[in-house]
């Protein structure tokens, strides 16, 4: 129902939106009814019933799955995704050797039975979802304690998903304003998936991180997969006898593009906003939580930057890894410049002042409301006392390939016994396939120096916790060693990675079957340590459920005072589910005397290539370039091929690879980016500077047709190919 750090993330996650405007705000499909009038008189040309049926369960929407963490589409009837380069990046990744580094050359499969798995990659396509706050709310006694209270929520959403996956989907309930609401989603996953192309990386990530965030941008962020089923057509694992998908809608492209002014909208799945985060936790996000990630990140990049001088292959391993912190670490920077200058904790300061008073003003708003703020202000000071801790322990799963290999292994144990409706989530029967997937796939990045040199790094932190954060399970293990400092970390990782037998992959799953005991008893001391190790993470589990039983309460209070202040709209907090925004193409002004125009062209690509990471493009695009061929990629009011453009579409982490279509619901190009500006945008959005930066689709286009020859692509997706 939420991951185990969403105490920490929001008391409240809401937006709130003026009347009569909904270019701010990711809204539910079963909103858009109410948006209707301003959607078209912005520009939409289909009814909210054509985007999304809910008595159908048909529209627009089903042509848009997700990736588990990017957003993509179909584009053509048997299957074709196209999505964003950096969101294929891992399956690119892990189909690279030394000898085919299809992450720096690229990758065209010449036909279908040259599509490569993409083992670890799992498609969702849309089928619905439906209101159960009913069903779920009246699973809380009036009296519960608050561990109880969410005990009883996930024990009543286990039930409630268990009952919809017997059609075969795959289901999940997300809360809606904090918990006021709950919805089951339903999704069809397809496990057979495979990459079909991917430019080059100078073409899919060029300008690197010196450009991240930035604008003008001038990268080619995409690529293509297809969705596989079996003969039956049901999802299958991977097989060379599955056929591709027939999604029930795909989008159709627009060659022309759009200009300056146009209409845009996306539907997406967006990660996770904190629009109406209260003031006491901004703060502690400004002054402590993303520096002190940033300083974690930035060095933990070092040392797999270090380790991927050692050879090429290392360096393969540990792409994936790099691309990710390095994107992660350069967002907090953002956000600390962007939170601080602004000072947005003290703005939200003087909003709760206003609200608090608005609702002392009232005997009965006092008496409904009253005590919400000074509460949640109290949850936050509590949170802050073991605040090292939790972000250190949030990312030790993530530490290496072995830890978290061993951490999935001994939870899986402890929790493989126990009826499935009283399992952890993510640990039930329906997340075996996953997790064997999970720890198969590992095999491809495992590389030993480097899981030392990380848990070297980690254990080295998590050896310098202040009193009262330590992890005991560390301590003693470190204790055991007879030595002391960097020495102990040095003898501990001796003994859990050089005596460990994890490193083989048929031994990983085979430990799957066994009882925890059973486990123990197989004395490998990574096990042991990680066994260890469990239990101090279960405790802090279970502090956070006692909180998260606290804000279940609180929060929806919040939500009603805030809605009556407010009086306006209100769309829910992103969670990673289906959203629309709506927005038309706009530049903006930065500062002073500068503006920033909505497009960047082929020609600026050429005037950036220096031939040197990250500005330097592929030989075969420079020549495409000299020959002055365009086709009919060139948009008039440029007098070249466009880039990318801005828009003024509300977007955020997860919304990668979203598809911006125009009014007809056709495809324009693909949601990448926001500007450096707006990267506070996930704690309040700006119409003046809060942009979505887009790959063009006539660029995508030209790259596809003059530099890569992907014409059986572009035929496919309906296009004629102009350079034949």
């Amino acid at each position: 129902m939420r991951a185990l750090l969403r105490i920490l993330a929001a008391a409240l996650t809401l937006a709130v939106t003026a009347p009569g405007r909904a270019d701010e705000g990711m809204w539910m499909l079963h909103q858009l009814p109410e948006l209707d009038a301003h959607l078209r008189a912005m520009g939409l040309q289909l009814s909210p019933k054509q985007i999304w049926d809910p008595a159908t369960n048909t529209g627009l929407a089903s042509a848009i799955p997700w990736l588990g963490g990017c957003t993509s589409s179909f584009v053509s009837p048997d299957g074709l995704i196209i999505t964003n380069h950096h969101c294929a990046f891992g399956a690119v990744q892990m189909n690279s050797t030394p000898a085919h580094d299809y992450i720096t050359d690229g990758f065209l499969a010449a036909g279908r039975a040259e599509e490569l798995p993409a083992r670890a990659q799992r498609v969702y396509v849309f089928k619905g979802y439906d209101d159960v706050t009913a069903k779920v709310r009246s699973a809380i006694a009036a009296d519960a304690p608050p561990a109880q209270r969410i005990k009883a929520l996930e024990a009543r959403e286990k039930e409630l998903v268990a009952g919809c996956e017997k059609s075969g989907l795959r289901c999940r309930v997300a809360e809606m304003y904090g918990g006021k609401s709950f919805y089951m989603f339903r999704q069809l996953e397809i496990r057979d998936v495979r990459l079909v192309y991917a430019p080059a990386r100078a073409i899919g990530e060029f300008g690197g991180e010196v450009d991240n965030w930035m604008w003008p941008r001038h990268t080619g962020d995409y690529s293509f997969f297809r969705a596989y089923v079996g003969p039956d057509g049901k999802p299958a694992d991977y097989s060379p006898a599955n056929v591709p998908y027939k999604p029930d809608r795909f989008l159709k492209l627009a060659p022309a593009g759009v200009k300056d002014g146009d209409f845009t909208m996306i539907i997406g799945y967006p990660g996770r906003t904190m629009r109406y985060r209260i003031a006491a936790l901004v703060a502690q996000d400004t002054e402590f939580g993303y520096p002190y990630q940033i300083k974690l990140l930035s060095d933990w990049m070092a040392v797999l930057d270090e380790r991927a001088k050692t050879g090429k292959a290392v360096e393969i391993k540990v792409a994936s890894a790099v691309k990710g912190l390095a994107n992660a670490m350069k967002k907090y920077e953002g956000m600390v410049e962007g939170l601080t200058k602004e000072d947005l904790a003290g703005q939200r300061r003087v909003e709760e002042a206003k609200l608090q008073a608005w609702i002392d003003a009232d005997p009965a708003r006092k008496a409904k409301w009253g005590d919400v703020l000074p509460a949640l202000d109290a949850q936050a000071a509590r949170g802050a006392t073991t605040r090292e801790r939790d972000i250190l322990v949030r990312y030790l799963p993530r530490a290496g390939s072995l830890l978290p290999a061993a951490l999935t292994i001994v939870r899986w144990s402890q929790q493989s016994g126990k009826p499935d409706v009283d399992r952890d989530l993510g640990y039930q029967a329906r997340d075996e396939r996953t997790i064997r997937m999970r720890l198969t796939t590992m095999q491809r990045n495992l590389d030993l120096p480097t899981d030392r040199a990380v848990l070297t790094y980690f254990f080295r932190r998590a050896a310098a916790l202040p009193a009262g954060q330590r992890l005991a399970s560390l301590d003693a293990a470190l204790a055991a060693t007879g030595e002391t400092g960097d020495a102990a970390v040095a003898a501990l990782l001796d003994e859990i990675l050089g005596k460990t037998s994890l490193t083989d992959e048929k031994t990983r799953l085979g430990l799957l079957g066994l009882d925890e005991a059973a486990v123990a008893a197989k004395h490998d001391p990574l096990l042991g340590f990680a066994i260890a190790l469990r239990r101090d993470m279960q405790a802090i589990e279970d502090e956070r459920k006692t909180e998260e039983g606290v804000l279940i309460e609180l929060t929806p209070r919040y939500v009603d005072a805030l809605a009556a202040f407010r009086g306006t709209p209100l769309y829910p907090d992103a969670n990673s589910t289906i959203r629309f925004t709506d927005a038309t193409v706009k530049g903006y002004s930065p500062r002073d005397g500068v503006y920033n125009e909505p497009f960047t062209t082929l020609p600026g690509v050429i005037a950036k290539c220096t031939g040197v990471e990250p500005f330097n493009c592929p030989k075969r695009l420079v020549a495409a370039y000299d020959k002055g061929a365009f086709g009919p990629y060139v948009a008039a009011p440029l007098g070249a091929v466009p880039a990318c453009f801005l828009s003024t579409n509300d977007i955020t982490g997860g919304n990668s690879g979203s598809p911006i279509m125009n009014g007809k619901g056709e495809l324009v190009g693909l949601a990448f980016d926001g500007d450096y500006e707006s990267m506070t945008s996930d704690y309040r959005f700006s119409n003046r500077l809060s942009r979505t930066i887009n790959v063009d689709i006539r660029y995508v286009l030209w790259c596809m047709d003059y530099v890569d020859n992907a014409h059986a692509l572009m035929r496919e997706m309906g296009v004629e190919p102009s350079n034949k």
